[in-house]
């Protein structure tokens, strides 16, 4: 059974003002099938959504895209976010050759802004940081981590070769952001209708 949430109950436990929330999910998702803005059905939400919505806000409220630029991100990844089970429902749609089978402790997406159009538009190339590993130790009398890992370019486009704008090269923990909405739906008390 599909469990849904309202605006006020996912505003709350992620502790997000609830106009914030609403104007994201009208910037994220499509148009509710049941009702808009007059019908007086108030939306509600399945996990995947629920999830995009919170993407898309860590996209805008914490790594400082643009909206448009974060659909762009939303878009481009939602294929590989569906193949590496980071979506709930979706997942059951993931081609079994792409899914991952190792034992991986994490994933983090370089997004990057690179100028590879002929207008001199900027565009987004994504690198993924595979984490396999992670090992305390003594290197000469000093403490390290060893990390194993495999990084690969996500998209048609591997966007490698073009000049890359350090400035706009932004880090998203997906494994992490996603272990955190988990955490915050688990832990929010009931909300009082």
């Amino acid at each position: 059974m599909i469990k849904f949430h309202t605006n006020r109950e996912l505003s709350q436990a992620f502790s997000i003002n609830l106009a914030r929330w609403k104007r994201w999910s009208r910037e994220f998702l499509p148009p509710d099938p049941l009702g808009g803005l007059q019908s007086g059905y108030a939306r509600q939400y399945n996990l995947d959504e629920a999830f995009t919505v919170f993407l898309g806000g860590h996209l805008v409220g914490v790594l400082k895209f643009t909206i448009p630029e974060s659909r762009q991100v939303l878009h481009d990844l939602h294929q590989w976010l569906v193949d590496h089970d980071f979506y709930f429902y979706f997942s059951e749609t993931a081609s079994p050759e792409k899914r991952s089978f190792h034992q991986v402790q994490s994933y983090r997406i370089a997004i990057i802004s690179t100028d590879i159009s002929n207008d001199n538009r900027a565009g987004l190339a994504y690198r993924v940081k595979t984490t396999f590993t992670v090992e305390s130790i003594n290197f000469k009398g000093l403490k390290m981590s060893q990390e194993r890992f495999i990084e690969f370019p996500v998209g048609l486009r591997d966007h490698g070769s073009a000049q890359l704008n350090t400035q706009s090269y932004r880090i998203l923990n997906i494994s992490a952001l996603r272990n955190t909405f988990l955490g915050f739906l688990q832990t929010s008390p009931p909300i009082n209708p």
